[in-house]
């Protein structure tokens, strides 16, 4: 018996994998968070018995899904994004092996990989940052209650729209006040916002934009728009592909 947990993209149908696309179409029953999956997303799962894991505990979840695999139906269970980045799957994988089911992860787009794309954004830039940390602030987590910042790499930030204040105090200590900054409200769906500016201005820009939840905060010197040249496609740069010019 096996449950699959499949990564669905931000919320454009059009960024859905084949593979998850063909797991849904072969699904007996869906598990997915409303409140995160588009309804675009939603449609696909039209003819499936399904569950809304909005208002589930994990045990409901993994509970039914059990009961679902082992009456001999296929069970996926959605996730938004890609389910490897903040999916809360960790519990979900331990719970269903431990109930001696096999586990499959089908990963998806991430809603920083659109939303890097929706501003022309390469977070590994030429003569910019060559790192991209992934963080959040942790404020209701047992974790230390700040985000991981280098001023040498490309930050993006998940899930502390909500704490904008202290996300922009944070950031403050470690990058200038007039230093790039990007925020996209919900990447992928009907309604997307894509809002770019200073960090000294990044809590206005928020708030100005009603923006409360469902968000991605990326800061970065790739967002400066200049020229840069990378060495790769550079005449005087020899790689194992091709000699420099003399």
């Amino acid at each position: 018996m096996k449950v699959y947990i499949v990564g669905v993209g931000p919320g454009d149908p059009e960024l859905i994998t084949l593979k998850a696309l063909k797991v849904i179409r072969e699904s007996d029953v869906i598990f997915y968070t409303g409140s995160l999956v588009s309804p675009e997303i939603v449609k696909l799962f039209q003819g499936k018995r399904t569950f809304d894991t909005s208002s589930m505990e994990i045990e409901e979840i993994v509970g039914q899904a059990v009961k679902e695999a082992r009456e001999g139906r296929k069970v996926s269970i959605v996730h938004d994004g890609d389910p490897t980045i903040y999916g809360a799957i960790s519990e979900q994988v331990f719970l269903l092996e431990k109930e001696g089911l096999e586990v499959e992860v089908v990963p998806g787009v991430s809603s920083f990989q659109l939303s890097a794309s929706l501003l022309k954004l390469e977070l590994t830039c030429p003569q910019g940052p060559q790192s991209v940390i992934i963080t959040r602030l942790p404020y209701r987590t047992d974790y230390e209650r700040r985000m991981v910042l280098d001023k040498n790499a490309s930050i993006v930030i998940f899930l502390s729209i909500h704490l904008i204040d202290k996300v922009k105090e944070q950031l403050l200590s470690v990058f200038p006040a007039d230093f790039p900054v990007a925020v996209v409200y919900h990447a992928g769906w009907p309604d997307q916002k894509v809002l770019t500016g200073e960090l000294k201005e990044l809590d206005e820009l928020v708030k100005r934009n009603k923006i409360h939840k469902t968000a991605i905060i990326i800061v970065s010197q790739c967002l400066k728009r200049e020229e840069r040249h990378s060495n790769l496609y550079s005449g005087s740069f020899t790689h194992s592909y091709r000699r420099a010019k003399q």
